[in-house]
């Protein structure tokens, strides 16, 4: 996973895999089937044990107001961003901004949209159940507003900014929801 997260799909060589992993070429292709395929366990595993945790803020009861749930995910997500023992950023970040590429698996962003689509709907509903944005379009509006600044934060921390600082700008924009609820 940290060859991908760190170098990216492309710049991964099935070599740098065998290499790392300690095993041969046709042990690769034995237990992963292809480089392809690997990338695709490699993004669920990071989804299920580095993002998707993350969301229990917004998913499980809490007597915490909305806002203040989601402080705590996109905390949470900004501290796996900015983890010492781990790459800088986020892996889907990254690997969504070489998806472009014709040697990109095609299979790994389609699984990349769908947990994008799935989170931007947890956090549209979460929106809308606290009725502070009643119209559909706005709550969602709102939710893409969100992850895009999240989305940027873990792009800021990969280059050098601080936790600390992220956290201040993830504030700033969950502010914008308290202050659409006070009008």
């Amino acid at each position: 996973m940290r060859l991908f997260w760190n170098n990216g799909f492309a710049a991964t060589s099935v070599s740098n895999l065998t290499s790392e992993l300690g095993i041969n070429t046709p042990s690769l292709y034995a237990a992963f089937g292809n480089k392809e395929q690997l990338f695709k366990e490699v993004i669920a595993h990071y989804i299920a044990k580095h993002t998707e945790p993350c969301y229990r803020h917004i998913t499980e009861p809490s007597d915490l107001p909305f806002v203040e749930k989601l402080r705590a995910c996109f905390y949470e997500l900004i501290q796996e961003f900015s983890d010492a023992d781990t790459p800088l950023g986020c892996l889907l970040v990254k690997s969504v901004n070489e998806s472009d590429s014709v040697a990109f698996p095609e299979e790994a962003t389609a699984y990349i949209k769908q947990f994008g689509f799935k989170t931007l709907h947890m956090i549209t509903t979460l929106i809308e159940s606290e009725g502070v944005i009643t119209e559909s379009a706005t709550a969602e509006l709102q939710a893409k507003y969100l992850l895009s600044v999240l989305y940027g934060l873990s792009t800021q921390v990969r280059a050098g900014e601080s936790r600390q600082v992220a956290e201040s700008i993830m504030d700033y924009a969950l502010n914008t929801l308290q202050a659409n609820d006070a009008s």
